[in-house]
């Protein structure tokens, strides 16, 4: 399937669903936010092996506190345990489209590497909704999209590459082939907060989560926790968001002026299925032991300013799979708008 129509169908069916919501009146105040995410091991660990780029974008659609009886948004606040549990929370939704690629070690050979990952590729289309409370979180996301040449990820590398003039990838004729991904994404998570550290304006928390994953794509249960300390914590709820499999973060924020924070958490996974390890279930060239046992380390800074937020993040992750020499290590960037 061409990549451009399914993301267009994809668009098409999200709109329809927040519509079916959107029966108030226009004076309901609607907030919305686009973020831009980058990931890649060139920012701290100056590789370019295993994850190697990740990119995301995301819309936010935040419909306000009258829009929430009507349509999908009435039927998510019945079946979210968090939303009807009673509690003043707020429900949001987004869709992002994404695109990861992931490569061995050695890029320039042109053979098929047997003692290393293979070269993947995974395009999608995220369909989301969070519901939030002051101190509590619950979310369920949707992947839909294609592993495989029909990914585009290999273009994406060769062509950005040439645009930098960085050495050529010549093993994407390797790559996983084509396979369909569905993937389902949940995350529970809860706060606790100290009020104050040192003065009045700088305060600290924690918040805990467990989260799970079932699909082609990964299956894994996680339990992590996220620490932070800065200014008006309130502003959002956790760490951002980062590029799945990932800790959960919070794609929504409010609040107005100027607040930072720094953070660090950790998430340990039990993977059961990873494609990009396993292989797809259609016939392919060669696959690799993964390690079931996963742990993702990571700390950064977060940056408010009115309407905008930056996030920078060092993720550290454990050895994946029997020929990785070690753990990996890449960065994160994301900047987003409200409006």
């Amino acid at each position: 399937m061409n990549l451009g129509i399914f993301c267009g169908v994809g668009l098409f069916a999200f709109t329809g669903l927040i519509l079916l919501g959107d029966d108030a009146q226009a004076e309901d105040q609607d907030i919305h936010l686009l973020s831009l995410q980058v990931e890649n091991d060139l920012f701290f660990g100056d590789t370019d092996q295993d994850y190697t780029n990740g990119i995301r974008l995301a819309y936010v659609h935040h419909p306000g506190e009258k829009r929430l009886g009507a349509g999908i948004n009435g039927f998510l606040r019945k079946n979210l345990p968090l939303a009807r549990s009673g509690k003043n929370v707020d429900v949001y939704y987004s869709l992002a489209l994404g695109q990861n690629m992931y490569t061995p070690e050695d890029i320039s050979r042109s053979d098929l590497i047997v003692n290393d990952r293979p070269y993947a590729g995974w395009s999608y289309l995220e369909f989301g909704v969070t519901a939030q409370g002051r101190n509590d979180f619950e979310l369920l996301k949707l992947d839909v999209g294609l592993v495989g040449p029909a990914s585009g990820a290999g273009f994406t590398q060769r062509q950005w590459h040439h645009l930098i003039g960085a050495d050529q990838p010549n093993g994407w004729a390797h790559q996983l082939p084509n396979e369909p991904g569905l993937n389902l994404h949940y995350a529970r998570g809860r706060r606790f907060v100290i009020d104050r550290v040192g003065s009045e304006r700088w305060s600290f928390d924690v918040t805990p989560h467990f989260g799970a994953a079932l699909g082609n794509v990964y299956t894994y249960g996680a339990v992590g926790a996220t620490l932070r300390v800065g200014t008006d914590l309130n502003r959002e709820l956790g760490a951002p968001p980062r590029i799945q499999p990932s800790l959960p973060g919070s794609d929504y924020f409010s609040g107005e002026g100027f607040d930072f924070y720094l953070f660090a958490g950790g998430e340990a996974r039990y993977v059961v299925r990873n494609i990009f390890l396993d292989g797809t279930w259609r016939s392919h060239e060669h696959d690799v032991a993964k390690e079931n046992a996963v742990l993702d380390l990571q700390v950064g800074a977060v940056f408010f300013w009115q309407d905008w937020r930056l996030a920078v993040t060092h993720v550290f992750r454990t050895k994946d799979h029997e020929f990785a020499d070690g753990g990996h290590e890449y960065g994160s960037i994301t900047l987003s708008h409200r409006f």
